[in-house]
């Protein structure tokens, strides 16, 4: 049959054939109500930028930002409401203190209505994220005895073409002319206006001893959504084709540009996990809730190979849930702390939680900013931080004290012990921020900080030994199963003589690493086979590619990238064949695409994503790019790569991002993801 969305919005005219918005194909999930909500709700179900909840009198969704009630009014009786197809997937809320956890909420593919009047039922359930429902008759049933009764602060009229508008100052829903079928056979009806927003059913000449199906189809034509902030700051390709996401919302309802499914916050902000399986049909195979009652927001992701994820970033919740051997179960009274968590996602429900800590001290700020993962699941984290009192191994720190205002700390943990393995501030004698940090094969930890400060420790042969620019890059590497500074083996100055920032780094197969960020330097360094070997706008993109294990070779690669306008790459992975491909977001009109599924600026902040091949100077080193947006904003935070070719970009901005499937989001920030290839 013909069915349609209450939670998804029309696809964008300016639709990309190549660009998908993956979980705009996650099957729609019905949660049963288990003390997460209020009572009168029965089931919820989550998708593209709306809620729908179903209690005994019908459902609740909205118009724009207009609640609206649909009820079945006049004799409906009060029906019995059963789940069916209960899916593999289960949610868990895990806000706060253990005891307020609702966990291992069974989900369902459809929620039946039965006998709402007198032989007739109404079935929910969906296609792909989109909800659709059916007036399923018994042979007698009376079709006349259906009346729908719309509440709120709407309009509902009829179109000439036999269409039903619910029309509000945020938004429209327009309800198609119904399908209706007996036997397989189409049978001819319309709707008609009873009263004031109340709705029936009109039908031809059937027979009525045989079952009939009423499908009334429903389509968003504009945006809906929140008006909160909800954003994707995390991604990570785990085992299989598993795609874990991590990122926030502070609002009830959590919604994803083009597509995605919502997420509900119980504390101010709160962060969410999200597994996707991109080999088939790319289907939510796992959703789970984490937070305090305050502010906890996700900056970093890494999955070991049992698809455990790794989680850091910032709370200020002195209830942040706590799990296994914490370094620290005290949280933060004043200043924000750090955190790191691991969530199992093969064990579900709440024991899926199996270790937290914070991370920090108790007379300044702390925040975790990068994480990776070894093969032994020792834990490694970079990060910020302002508190003296921040926990150091004093027997192996490079330094025990902090020198500047600010500084660097980078962390080792075990899970087995509570306390670190190894931990030390590294900054100058200004301001330093720990950006990014990988771990390599040859167990040695790569790091990247941006720095004001003119006295960085440096080690080794550094390829620049002083601060150039008012703000800087630092490129060093650590081996920490050593000892004050003989852990820091190599560190160095990275830029121009103007302000120059890194964003993320990843390592190639030769322990090379590669890093994204960008520069207002006119004198950046850059390689002969750059793409672009000078900057054009007032921002420049750049992608580099260093190599810390060989001082008097350690650029092998930099370019600038961008227009004449402002350009900022935000992530860079190298694939198996020494390409780079890049993301990050744009206000020049004049990109240079090749192969684009969007050659043209959207006249915004844009998406870029492109991929530059080392060795090809010029142009022809330019392999692939193109824009993805309209004239909002749009931030990515991460990039990955699918074995077949496939490019994931995630992160968040506002309407308007054309991608092919789903609906717009209508929040003030929203979160999305696209895949193209």
């Amino acid at each position: 049959m013909c069915a349609g969305s209450v939670l998804a919005a029309a696809p964008s005219p300016a639709a990309d054939p190549l660009g998908q918005a993956a979980l705009a194909r996650l099957p729609l999930r019905f949660e049963e109500n288990r003390g997460q909500w209020d009572p009168a709700v029965r089931f919820a179900a989550r998708s593209a930028g709306a809620t729908l909840q179903l209690t005994s009198r019908g459902p609740a969704f909205l118009v724009g930002s207009s609640p609206v009630q649909l009820s079945l009014i006049h004799g409906a009786n009060s029906p019995v409401i059963t789940p069916s197809e209960k899916m593999a997937a289960v949610t868990n809320y895990m806000v706060g203190p253990r005891a307020r956890w609702h966990t291992g909420i069974e989900n369902y593919a459809r929620v039946r209505y039965a006998n709402v009047y007198p032989g007739i039922d109404v079935v929910y359930y969906g296609n792909q994220n989109q909800l659709e429902y059916d007036f399923v008759l018994a042979p007698g049933a009376n079709p006349d005895a259906i009346r729908m009764q719309f509440r709120g602060s709407i309009k509902v009229s009829l179109t000439g073409t036999g269409d039903l508008t619910l029309t509000s100052e945020t938004g429209e829903i327009v309800q198609k002319a119904p399908v209706i079928y007996q036997d397989g056979r189409r049978i001819q009806g319309r709707y008609t206006m009873l009263a004031r927003n109340e709705v029936g059913f009109r039908l031809a000449g059937y027979d009525r001893a045989r079952a009939l199906v009423i499908d009334p189809i429903l389509v968003y034509c504009t945006y809906m959504g929140s008006s909160g902030d909800d954003k994707i700051t995390a991604m990570k390709m785990g085992p299989k084709g598993m795609l874990y996401l991590t990122g926030s919302t502070n609002t009830g309802e959590m919604q994803y540009i083009d597509g995605a499914y919502n997420n509900f916050s119980a504390g101010l902000t709160d962060i969410f996990l999200a597994i996707v399986d991109t080999n088939n049909g790319y289907q939510l195979k796992y959703f789970s809730y984490l937070g305090g009652a305050a502010d906890d927001i996700p900056k970093a992701l890494d999955i070991n190979g049992a698809g455990v994820a790794f989680l850091g970033g910032s709370t200020n919740s002195s209830d942040f849930p706590m799990a296994g051997n914490s370094i620290l179960t005290d949280g933060p009274s004043f200043y924000q702390d750090g955190f790191v968590a691991l969530i199992d996602p093969s064990l579900y429900g709440g024991d899926s939680l199996i270790y937290t800590t914070y991370i920090g001290g108790t007379d300044g700020m702390s925040v975790v900013n990068g994480l990776a993962v070894d093969s032994s699941n020792a834990i490694y984290i970079i990060g910020t931080v302002r508190a003296t009192d921040f926990p150091i191994t004093t027997d192996k720190a490079y330094a025990q004290v902090m020198y500047g205002a600010q500084d660097a700390f980078l962390m080792k943990l075990d899970l087995g012990k509570n306390s670190p393995v190894y931990s030390t501030y590294l900054g100058g004698e200004i301001s330093d921020e720990g950006r990014a940090i990988a771990v390599g094969s040859d167990g040695r930890v790569y790091f990247a900080i941006v720095t004001v400060s003119s006295q960085f420790p440096l080690e080794g042969a550094s390829f620049r030994q002083t601060l150039k620019g008012g703000e800087d890059i630092v490129i060093g590497m650590m081996d920490m199963t050593k000892s004050g500074t003989d852990s820091l083996i190599y560190s160095t100055y990275f830029g121009g003589s103007d302000i120059d920032e890194v964003r993320k780094i990843t390592l190639d197969s030769k322990n090379n690493v590669a890093l994204a960020g960008f520069t207002l330097s006119d004198d950046f360094p850059v390689t002969a086979d750059a793409v672009q070997r000078n900057g054009q706008g007032n921002t420049d993109a750049f992608v580099a590619v260093v190599n810390p294990n060989n001082p008097a070779n350690f650029l092998v690669y930099s370019t600038y990238f961008g227009g004449t306008q402002g350009d900022v790459a935000y992530d860079v992975k190298p694939d198996a064949a020494g390409n780079l491909y890049f993301t990050g977001y744009t206000t020049s009109n004049d990109l240079f695409t090749v192969g684009a599924s969007q050659p043209s600026w959207g006249g915004g902040i844009d998406l870029f994503i492109a991929a530059v091949k080392p060795g090809i100077a010029g142009r022809k080193g330019l392999i692939y790019c193109t824009y993805a947006g309209a004239t909002g904003t749009y931030v990515p935070s991460a990039l990955e790569l699918g074995s077949d070719g496939s490019i994931f970009v995630t992160g968040y901005g506002n309407i308007g991002l054309p991608i092919t499937t789903g609906g717009f989001a209508g929040g003030l920030i929203d979160a999305f993801l696209l895949v193209t290839k």
